[in-house]
């Protein structure tokens, strides 16, 4: 499963909404990152997709720096002309902290968070930009913080829900 670790993210947009659960309002939010990872994360969502959008450099082609192991060669753009991919799946359960540097103590931790709406956009030198989106609960004070990130890079780490958690999904969805 998708996962990062306090990888460099920027906060594209954050949107506060109300939920309706039964009679109550529950405060809700859509925040969407964007972050640049070695092309290999893309081996997670299926393993031919880094060899579709990767090639080998010609000999003395230019290559930007590459960002992570290069050991296959795969660095250069096979489809330069192709418009950034979108996967249709969504990750629940999972688990979100960001380090956001507004205090130097505090982590803004999320729980329960969905992740969909990726998006991958290959770069010369074997890194990609994945765009994705999160949907979660929160209270006010987490709403607030989260307004102030709104197009700052944080460190941000996404935990995919334990192997326990993923089977009491399965089983409420039956």
């Amino acid at each position: 499963m998708f996962q990062q670790h306090q990888q460099q993210t920027k906060i594209k947009s954050f949107t506060p909404r109300m939920e309706k659960h039964g009679d109550e309002n529950v405060l809700a939010g859509t925040m969407k990152c964007e972050t640049t990872m070695h092309s290999s994360i893309l081996d997670v969502f299926d393993k031919g997709l880094r060899k579709l959008l990767y090639r080998k450099p010609a000999p003395g082609e230019q290559s930007e720096l590459p960002l992570g192991d290069t050991s296959d060669g795969l660095t250069a753009k096979k489809l330069p002309c192709l418009a950034p991919l979108k996967w249709d799946e969504d990750f629940p359960g999972y688990a979100v902290e960001i380090e956001s540097g507004l205090a130097l103590d505090e982590t803004l931790k999320l729980k329960d968070v969905e992740v969909h709406g990726f998006q991958f956009e290959p770069l010369d030198g074997g890194s990609v930009t994945v765009s994705y989106t999160l949907n979660f609960r929160m209270d006010g004070r987490t709403s607030g913080k989260l307004c102030q990130l709104i197009q700052d890079t944080v460190a941000l780490s996404l935990t995919p829900p334990s192997t326990e958690a993923k089977q009491e999904q399965r089983d409420l969805a039956a």
